[in-house]
């Protein structure tokens, strides 16, 4: 199924969703109980939890109470099961700490949340239990949001700021972006987002699950002069008095355009699982003829003899310029059959730059997808990373991006080791792959990295290419091996390589 939803708007913040999140993330620091005061009751946690689209109340969730913050060391203070109409309502001893619900259906089919919606303890809302005689206030209710499957889209341009009377993001600005035309399923949104006539030397753009999030990573690092894009998967907010799907971005420094092409969304009832693959080079034009200005290729990935699965609907996609000819170009992906591919952009190109670029694409009826060039003439190389079936495959789990431990620096030939808990997330001990953005920082010369399953050979193939003076962020799906686990490796020079993991994918069939 294909949609083509019609642009997205620009709103401005509600007083009351600004009011309600304030109130709901303020925390205050006391000193801690003494054990007598800890003995004591304080009253109830209580609430109900529900699927956040069918509003069916859900029986045998586990709700724990834990310490946040400062008390985090308390770990689990207190905990519950749902009852069969969904409700829980958990006794409380006077701990006089910060703390936030912790719920986690043991089927595994629904994500672990924190608060009301948070898919990390930070950002959890969070709640006082006080001291004898201070009841726990409030309804701590959750909506548990169910993974999505992939409805891939023909690339639909949903954001232009250049073209919007709000003008261009300003420094520190928290801008909201309705989604109107999705269904009222949608789980995340899949959006190719360019950072374009930045007026900041060096600035970067974060996505946020809600207006007064703590900015913790970034998805696009942006520099004055340059168009920079990026694949990105966002969650969509419903914090608006309509409840319609909205993606929240934030910029820091000063003024930037930004320009989304929606290339697919998840979706909690219908689309296509995910099977992951070792990277794959399909396509390198080095050993051939590059694209020349305005020229397309076609590439046949499904069909016989063909490396697609026969139900594939679309394909994760690595795609890397190299050799251009032009001062500035940019590349398009589009199914086989689109009416109008060329109008929006997977990556933009730079004479003497490598620029690689993650893209979800989908499949024409004879099994291809189309490649274009602008300006110039570029070498094209494309490694595919997985397959979207219809029949099968893994649910997408979004959460909110969260850096990993053990990002740094990574030497020359060496390598960095992630297990897929290093995020500081709650994921499945069956999830099959990751969502994620690498960034690179800091490097000492011109390099390429490679993310690829922990515990297999390292492919032929690259996922971010580093460059001396820049900071670039590049969206990545892998595999994961026995752990699970993934690794990085780094080709030449030193380098910073940061890890945002924003997602993971795992089988409920």
């Amino acid at each position: 199924m294909r949609r083509r939803p019609t642009k997205g708007r620009t709103v401005r913040r509600s007083a009351w969703a600004t009011a309600l999140l304030s109130a709901l993330l303020t925390v205050t620091a006391v000193p801690l109980a003494t054990a007598a005061q800890a003995a004591a009751s304080c009253g109830t946690v209580h609430g109900t939890v529900a699927d956040e689209f069918t509003h069916e109340n859900l029986e045998g969730i586990v709700v724990d109470v834990i310490g946040t913050y400062y008390y985090a060391d308390r770990g689990v203070v207190a905990t519950g099961t749902t009852a069969a109409d969904g409700s829980f309502s958990i006794p409380v001893s006077c701990w006089e700490i910060s703390a936030t619900t912790r719920t986690t259906d043991p089927t595994g089919f629904y994500g672990t949340r924190f608060g009301l919606a948070g898919t990390d303890v930070e950002s959890g809302t969070g709640f006082w239990i006080g001291g004898a005689g201070e009841d726990v206030a409030g309804d701590r209710s959750v909506r548990l949001t169910p993974p999505g499957r992939l409805v891939p889209v023909e690339p639909t341009r949903v954001i232009d700021t250049r073209e919007d009377e709000a003008g261009p993001l300003a420094p520190g600005e928290r801008a909201r972006f309705l989604m109107s035309d999705l269904p009222e399923h949608t789980v995340a949104v899949v959006l190719n987002l360019t950072a374009t006539q930045g007026t900041a030397s060096t600035s970067y753009i974060s996505s946020l699950p809600h207006e007064n999030a703590e900015v913790r990573s970034s998805v696009i690092n942006s520099s004055a002069g340059r168009d920079v894009a990026n694949l990105v998967t966002i969650p969509v907010s419903r914090w608006t008095e309509s409840g319609e799907p909205e993606v929240i971005l934030y910029n820091n420094a000063g003024y930037t355009h930004v320009v989304a092409d929606l290339q697919g969304y998840y979706s909690a009832d219908e689309g296509a699982g995910f099977e992951p693959i070792a990277p794959t080079r399909v396509l390198d034009t080095r050993g051939s003829a590059p694209l020349g200005p305005h020229g397309t290729r076609p590439l046949v990935l499904a069909g016989p003899g063909k490396v697609a699965p026969a139900d594939a609907v679309a394909a994760a996609v690595t795609i890397t310029a190299t050799e251009g000819t032009a001062r500035t170009s940019y590349l398009s992906a589009y199914p086989s059959d689109a009416v109008d591919g060329s109008s929006t952009s997977v990556l933009n190109a730079y004479q003497g730059d490598d620029v690689p670029n993650l893209a979800i694409v989908p499949l024409g009826p004879d099994g291809a997808l189309t490649l274009y060039n602008d300006q110039g003439s570029t070498h094209v190389v494309v490694d595919v990373v997985g397959w979207f079936v219809e029949s099968r495959g893994a649910d997408f789990y979004p959460l909110q991006p969260q850096r990993a431990v053990g990002s740094g620096k990574v030497d020359t030939g060496s390598v960095l080791a992630f297990t897929a808990q290093s995020a500081g997330v709650e994921m499945r001990d069956d999830a099959v792959a990751l969502s994620l953005n690498l960034t690179t920082a800091s490097a000492s010369k011109l390099s390429y990295l490679t993310v690829y399953p922990t515990g297999t050979t390292r492919p032929f193939a690259s996922n971010a290419n580093a460059r001396p003076g820049s900071d670039i962020a590049t969206g990545v799906i892998t595999r994961l091996g026995p752990g699970p686990a993934f690794s990085v490796y780094n080709n030449s020079g030193d380098v910073l390589a940061l890890v945002d993991v924003s997602g993971y994918y795992a089988r409920n069939d």
